[in-house]
């Protein structure tokens, strides 16, 4: 059994363990002090590091695909170019021999 499972079975005892009925209910005044705690909580605190590794992963990606582009540059005008000059006639003859 690995280490989750054995803390499932161990989570789920305790819960079946656990008392019912109104005994167990939430003190008096729980959900508004929840409600209000998260109130305070400053907006996107919680986000603040995921923007900043997702801000850091943009920049990656970016340089990496201007890299791929520089490093291919000149092999993709060359293509461009001799696709351009020879595609162009290419085509034209077979328009011509289609009708």
């Amino acid at each position: 059994m690995n280490r989750f499972d054995h803390q499932w079975q161990k989570l789920t005892a305790l819960a079946r363990q656990a008392p019912t009925g109104p005994g167990a209910a939430a003190p008096y005044g729980f959900a508004p002090r929840v409600a209000a705690r998260a109130a305070a909580l400053p907006v996107g605190a919680s986000w603040l590091s995921l923007e900043r590794f997702a801000l850091r992963g943009l920049v990656a990606a970016a340089a990496c695909s201007l890299a791929a582009v520089a490093v291919n540059y000149a092999e993709l005008s060359s293509d461009q170019h001799d696709n351009y000059v020879s595609g162009t006639a290419d085509s034209i003859v077979e328009l011509l021999d289609i009708s």
